[in-house]
């Protein structure tokens, strides 16, 4: 073998060892946050372990001074191992092994993927007495796929740089994706050569595909002329006299030119394909939002792509509802958010699609759908001096080279403003919390804004190392109380709008405490507690008091409800990513769980000394 062949068969072994791993966690995670511990079944075990249990673990749990997670299955004998780096209450695991399962009828064995996949599913099965998913077994392989080729052909580099740089390689670098989600990589509608032209994993990036089509056939709300007239090179594309140009993103252009009624349209000459040309665009993580450093919006393209739980399209109503809650928050929210410089909203001002009116609606509905595009603000327009912006899902996620951004970011705070470690963790944290906490409870429960700030919804501005500003995006999951929201809406919104907007006020705050909580605190403390437990109940307390400050600064029965049972250490909603995809549910019908709450029994603890702080 070749030094050069040598080389790729060492990759690629270890490739596959990590998509693997990272795959059979993100499993674990589902199962021990939205089954096991629910159900009492889930331990933790520290010092030394069972005779019974294997050797391997054993010997390396003495070598390591580690922990060892247990599940257990309902009316079996049937056990399940794993090594990790401690307990957690949030199950939020360092995992240092593979699983060990062991049932009544064999010994001892190492659970792959697949075989661990099987087990959980089947015992699923037989706890809801339904037929065994077997589209989740795929999608949980086929997400195994996406990571192998992601991490043997991916160009995003160990150092992203600064500035608006380092925000592309943030969007570009999430390998494992989502670690509570059972297939965080599945993409069914790309191929293999897809992923690699396509997937911002690759650092990928890709001129946009026109379509000629007569301007009286446009259906736009907002002013959408200047972006996409800057993004046509008059050079490189042949318009027809008469029509104008339409981009979409270029897998979607393949795959409308497939549909029967683009086809008819395409022999009648109504559209005429042109090709891609223009500037290169990069994809953000949501792999249908594309970027390009310096224009004035980030473009939210239709792609009929089933990634995770959705196929990622643009209904009329999301395209309507987006510019008018940009409309409605511009006016009725904005003004009470400049009281939070740091905080920006990267609001959705224009839409942009075809609509052929006298065809039948499924065929008007493919047409509409197919060729729709959201115009969000880019960020950059408000970017402070000096402060480089990252995705929030990228920052607090180790990436394939093992390296955490966060805390690299706490580091630089501690070695400038003379912190310990320690210190330094949880001033970070509590300077991350001030710029998010205030304005997203007051948007919540004085305005009745609902907004979805999970992971990857969320960017964070960096200067020195320490977080300055925050910018939410994305209004797709975005709602409205109807009995707290007290702006108007135009009086133009159709019901369908309307209703895919509003939102009642129970299902407000297990949103927030989800996506808030569950998804982005939660894993922002594992991030910079890196297992260790001080460290780790100090950040809770540090979040505790951000939710006591803000509460003392308000009357409201609503607040004082929610927030004081959560820092009462009342249980919290968790969106289940497993029940929804076990039950193959739309992500609006998807079931909460209800995780134990980290501030039980610490709601009340002082909060640790902080040190200086420093000069940002």
């Amino acid at each position: 073998m070749s030094i050069t062949a040598e080389h790729h068969y060492f990759r690629d072994k270890h490739c596959d060892y990590q998509a693997d791993q990272s795959s059979m966690e993100a499993l674990l995670n589902c199962y021990c946050r939205d089954i096991a511990q629910p159900a009492g079944e889930l331990s933790v075990q520290t010092g030394k372990g069972s005779q019974s249990w294997p050797q391997a673990l054993r010997t390396r749990q003495a070598l390591e001074a580690a922990s060892v997670l247990q599940i257990a299955f309902p009316d079996s004998e049937d056990a399940l191992l794993v090594l990790v780096a401690g307990n957690s209450s949030t199950c939020n695991y360092r995992y240092l092994s593979a699983p060990f399962y062991k049932s009544a009828l064999r010994g001892w064995q190492i659970l792959g993927l697949e075989q661990l996949a099987r087990l959980l599913l089947n015992s699923l099965a037989e706890r809801f007495d339904q037929p065994i998913n077997s589209e989740l077994y795929r999608q949980i392989l086929l997400s195994r796929e996406v990571m192998r080729t992601v991490l043997a052909y991916s160009q995003v580099p160990d150092g992203w740089g600064q500035g608006t740089e380092a925000f592309r390689w943030s969007e570009q670098s999430l390998s494992f994706g989502h670690r509570f989600h059972p297939a965080p990589k599945s993409r069914e509608g790309f191929d293999t050569e897809d992923i690699l032209q396509y997937s911002p994993e690759m650092g990928s990036g890709f001129a946009l595909y026109f379509f000629a089509v007569n301007p009286d056939d446009l259906r736009t709300r907002g002013d959408v002329t200047d972006v996409f007239c800057a993004a046509v090179p008059t050079t490189d594309l042949d318009v027809p006299s008469g029509l104008v140009p339409l981009a979409v993103h270029p897998w979607q252009a393949r795959y409308l030119m497939r549909q029967p009624t683009v086809r008819r349209a395409i022999r009648s000459g109504r559209i005429v394909p042109l090709g891609q040309a223009g500037p290169r665009y990069y994809p953000t993580a949501s792999v249908r939002t594309l970027y390009k450093p310096g224009a004035p919006y980030f473009l939210k393209f239709s792609t009929h792509v089933r990634l995770t739980n959705c196929i990622r399209k643009n209904a009329i109503y999301e395209l309507e509802s987006a510019v008018t809650l940009s409309e409605a928050l511009k006016n009725h929210l904005a003004p009470l958010l400049n009281q939070w410089p740091g905080f920006k909203l990267l609001f959705e001002p224009a839409y942009q699609t075809l609509d052929f009116p006298e065809l039948a609606e499924p065929d008007r509905k493919t047409i509409a759908e197919g060729f729709g595009v959201i115009l969000r603000d880019n960020l950059e327009q408000h970017l402070e001096p000096g402060v480089t912006p990252m995705l929030a899902a990228a920052l607090f996620t180790e990436d394939r080279y093992g390296r955490c951004p966060a805390t690299e970011a706490s580091a630089a705070l501690a070695q400038h403003a003379g912190l310990t470690e320690q210190q330094a963790r949880v001033q970070w944290f509590d300077q991350y919390l001030a710029l998010l906490i205030p304005p997203l409870f007051e948007s919540l429960f004085h305005c009745g804004v609902v907004f979805e700030p999970h992971l990857q919804n969320v960017v964070v501005g960096l200067r020195a190392g320490c977080p300055v500003q925050v910018f939410v995006r994305d209004l797709e999951g975005t709602k409205l109380v109807p009995d707290r929201w007290s702006g108007n809406l135009p009086e133009t919104v159709d019901e369908q709008t309307l209703a895919s907007i509003r939102y009642p006020q129970d299902k407000a705050w297990k949103r927030i405490a989800y996506c808030l909580l569950v998804n982005h605190l939660f894993q922002v403390v594992a991030c910079l507690s890196r297992g260790e437990q001080q460290t780790e109940s100090q950040l809770w307390a540090t979040l505790a008091e951000a939710v006591r400050g803000w509460l003392d600064t308000t009357e409201d029965p609503w607040a004082k409800e929610a927030l004081g049972s959560l820092l009462a250490g009342e249980p919290i909603p968790n969106k289940s990513n497993l029940m929804t995809r076990l039950f193959k549910r739309p992500d609006r019908e998807s079931q909460y769980t209800l995780v134990p709450n980290p501030l039980a029994g610490i709601a009340n603890t002082p909060h640790p000394e902080q040190g200086a702080q420093p000069d940002v």
